[in-house]
């Protein structure tokens, strides 16, 4: 099914409004608690199946909205205005949801795809290792064929929804030595026999990312869930790094959103001496700092999405989109705490949950070493080139 631009935009503002709709009944009030460690997996993932927020890539036939890479962005930051964890949450349950669909539309997404879009099922994407991350050359999680199917046995940590899925796509070795060619791509039901979850402590402020991670025993998948096969896995996990660190810069940048907002509102009604802190110039230049900072980033993420949307290398803006928009979310939103006093640390405003965040979102799909090492090899920066 074919749309014009017209009626794409209007499918896009019927969702921007269901996701601001959303953020106030569930995240608002749902958010301070949340980041106390008290998450209830069903406060999160059925009302956003409800609100069509895990469809929003799944293409219209199979009852998603369709939307470009840029829109589901746009999506994602307005829900990182209140909760990034959550947001996370329920960007890499859709995600999954996607690739099914692009990867099994013939086996997994008819099994799958439907309680996916509902929110009863949960599903993750399992890379990282205890002795793998960024390398992914280095994964020791294997999967060795056995009989119709393959047997897994290994480790995975450091996984967002770990705590709480239902389903998990898995990447593994399946030949040991031979790098990122032989890394395949499994969906792993966790109520499998060999699949045991492994807790990890983390801040509450991030409880509703339910980060954790898995240990696999033993673990049977059947050919049918083999979702990506040796050679092919690497491309699908590329392509989603570069997503995932640009739909990331853009909820740095929503954090930092929120933050001026509650600051400039609150320097208006907030008097010392005499006058409200608004009338202070230095208080007034922190702001405007930070609305500069925040402005560039959004610069940056714009590029990215629209690179994405347009099929086009993306590599170097995501890492330099993510790049800014973390360092620039730990500084500002520091400096806007600042700006607002102890009140900052009220419930009823983000800060806290949103500087923990700034911290966890620099380490996600990639270290800032790495991501600087890409862009410090990339052609703009040779002699002579502007």
């Amino acid at each position: 099914m074919t749309l014009d631009t017209e009626e794409m935009s209007k499918r896009g503002a019927s969702v921007f409004e269901k996701a601001d709709q959303f953020a106030q009944l569930h995240l608002v009030p749902n958010a301070p608690q949340w980041g106390r460690g008290l998450f209830d997996r069903r406060a999160l993932f059925e009302p956003a199946g409800a609100a069509g927020l895990l469809s929003l890539q799944v293409p219209l036939d199979l009852g998603g909205f369709g939307l470009s890479f840029g829109d589901k962005v746009s999506v994602l930051h307005k829900l990182a205005l209140i909760d990034f964890s959550a947001a996370m949450a329920l960007v890499n349950s859709h995600n999954v949801a996607v690739q099914l669909v692009k990867a099994s539309p013939n086996e997994l997404s008819p099994l799958y795809l439907n309680d996916l879009l509902r929110g009863n099922f949960v599903a993750c994407t399992a890379l990282t290792e205890p002795g793998a991350g960024s390398d992914l050359g280095q994964i020791q999680t294997t999967a060795i064929q056995n009989g119709d199917g393959w047997m897994l046995n290994g480790s995975k940590t450091w996984i967002i929804n770990a705590a709480h899925a239902d389903g998990v796509v898995v990447y593994a070795q399946t030949q040991v030595g031979s790098g990122v060619k032989g890394i395949a791509a499994f969906f792993i039901r966790a109520d499998s026999p060999g699949f045991q979850r492994v807790a990890i402590a983390t801040s509450s402020a991030l409880s509703s990312m339910g980060i954790g991670g898995f240990r696999l025993t033993n673990v049977y998948c059947d050919s049918s869930h083999l979702l990506y096969e040796p050679g092919k896995a690497i491309v699908d996990i590329m392509g989603a790094i570069n997503r995932a660190r640009t739909y990331v810069a853009a909820m740095c940048c929503a954090m930092v959103s929120q933050a001026l907002t509650d600051v400039s509102v609150y320097g208006h009604k907030r008097t010392a001496f005499g006058q409200s802190l608004d009338q202070y110039q230095g208080w007034r230049w922190q702001v405007a700092q930070a609305a500069t900072a925040l402005q560039a980033g959004e610069l940056l993420v714009r590029e990215a999405c629209d690179l994405i949307d347009n099929s086009g290398e993306v590599q170097v803006a995501a890492a330099q989109a993510k790049l800014y928009a973390t360092s620039m979310a730990q500084t500002q939103l520091g400096t806007l705490l600042h700006a607002m006093g102890a009140e900052g640390f009220l419930d009823r405003y983000a800060f806290l949950r949103h500087l923990t965040a700034a911290h966890t979102a620099s380490l996600a799909d990639g270290s800032t070493a790495m991501l600087l090492e890409r862009v410090a090899n990339d052609f703009r920066f040779k002699p002579g080139a502007i």
